[in-house]
Order: structure tokens, then sequence, then C-alpha cells
């Protein structure tokens, strides 16, 4: 664990966050800004830097729930498709150095989406209706995994 990582902060209960799904090595968290609705982040309860310095078991936990999550997420949000994805350095985006898989839902009524429109904090009452939308889902999907 990192002092000042809010990922460690968050995975060991020192920061607030809006969980979907928590086990021994991951958690599945709302994105504090998201680009849609419904972004969701998978982070592991332990430090790594970025995906590439993940050990195997630690990647098939979180590879695991990814996917798991990403479903929920597509059905419950009623989205079109979904872009899983993380980024690996500074070059590339990354501003949380410590893992993360981005869920986001995508519809095709929004031709023109973007991907650097500006991004607002989600708040209490958004937070709650898209985890009431998905939290449905994730626990029937749990079961098909």
């Amino acid at each position: 664990m990192l002092r000042d990582c809010i990922f460690c902060k968050i995975s060991n209960g020192q920061e607030q966050a809006y969980k979907l799904f928590e086990n021994e090595r991951v958690i599945a968290i709302l994105d504090r800004f998201p680009i849609s609705p419904g972004h969701t982040l998978v982070i592991t309860k332990k430090h790594y830097q970025d995906y590439l310095s993940v050990p195997d078991e630690e990647l098939y936990d979180l590879s695991r729930i990814s996917r798991i999550v990403g479903l929920a997420v597509k059905l419950g949000m009623n989205a079109d498709g979904i872009r899983l994805f993380t980024n690996v350095g500074r070059a590339a985006s990354q501003i949380i150095f410590h893992v993360h898989i981005h869920i986001v839902p995508l519809w095709e009524r929004e031709p023109n989406f973007t991907w650097f429109r500006k991004r607002a904090e989600i708040n209490p009452n958004a937070a709650n209706y898209v985890l009431n939308k998905i939290k449905p889902y994730l626990n029937e999907t749990l079961f098909r995994f």
C-alpha cells in the first residue's frame, strides 16, 4: 500500500467510494469523474503501478471480475457496447499509478461521443441511481462465471 495512493486508501477503507463489488483481491467502484453514466473502475486491493506489473494470480482476478462487472454494467445501463481498457504510463494518459481497468458503457445514439469531453464529479443521487441499475445484474452475473 502506498500512503498517498487514492486507490490504496479506498481499498483499505480510508476513502469513500461507490462500490459495486469487492472480494479479497479487487474492488469495482464507480468512477468519480465518469466519461459516461455507469463508468466503473476495477482496481486491485494490493498496490501495483500498472497492468504490466500485476502478478499472474492477481491478474486473473482482475480480468475475471472486469468481465463480470463489464457485463453487469452493459446490461444495467442498457448500453449498446462497453469499452474495457487500462492505461500504462503517463504517455498513455495514466493519471493514477495504481492498476485499474475502466469499464465505459457506450450507446449508438451518441454518434458524437468524445473521450475528451468535460467530466463532472458524480453526485450521490446519480451514483445511487447507477448503482441501483447495475447491482441486480451484477448479482445475477456473478453466478454465471
